[in-house]
């Protein structure tokens, strides 16, 4: 019989699972790393709102960042 422990693990994987495969369908570009952070900070207390909003200001940075640098390196 599986241990309450081991059960418990099943039972987050299997949540992990389902919320990967969620992002996924909403193509919401997070990977299992960046999902499983989101997830942590939204049950520390963080506003899933305002996560939101500052994840997608930071690829907004970044993909700005990237189109930057590959206009100087081409001129």
């Amino acid at each position: 019989m599986a241990s309450p422990a081991n059960a418990n693990m099943n039972a987050v994987r299997e949540t992990m699972d389902v919320l990967l495969e969620i992002s996924r369908l909403l193509n919401t570009g997070l990977d299992m790393e960046s999902l499983s952070i989101c997830v942590r900070l939204c049950e520390q207390g963080i506003n899933p709102e305002a996560l939101s909003s500052v994840i997608k200001e930071l690829r907004r940075a970044s993909d700005s960042l990237k189109a930057s640098e590959n206009g100087t390196s081409q001129g």
